[in-house]
């Protein structure tokens, strides 16, 4: 069965990825910046922005498969959304490295947001 984000889970507009960069709490971490804003909704939803900068299109498309998966598998409290900017040297990890990079910047989030 094909674990996939439903697409009430997705930001998928221009606009919508522009209020959370501009108007989101950013949190960096090693690997990951997370934009995260509430949006008073029973689910948290999730945008990635993959630029020419981490290389071709596989390798893009790469990344955002490993950020989906990594979304998919450590759900948040539902009413956020998130936009993940994927930093250099992202692709050079393992999946775990990556998610513990993940778990760590949203924790950073929680702590400073409560």
């Amino acid at each position: 069965m094909i674990q996939a984000l439903l697409r009430h889970e997705r930001l998928r507009r221009r606009p919508e990825f522009l209020k959370v960069q501009q108007n989101g709490v950013r949190t960096r971490g090693r690997y990951l910046t997370l934009f995260i804003l509430p949006n008073n909704l029973d689910v948290s939803r999730l945008g990635i922005v993959a630029t020419r900068r981490h290389g071709g299109a596989i390798r893009r498309n790469r990344v955002k498969r490993l950020v989906r998966e990594i979304f998919r598998c450590n759900k948040c409290r539902p009413g956020l959304d998130i936009v993940v900017l994927p930093r250099p040297g992202c692709l050079d990890v393992s999946l775990l490295t990556l998610e513990s990079d993940y778990r760590a910047v949203f924790r950073r989030y929680e702590q400073t947001s409560n």
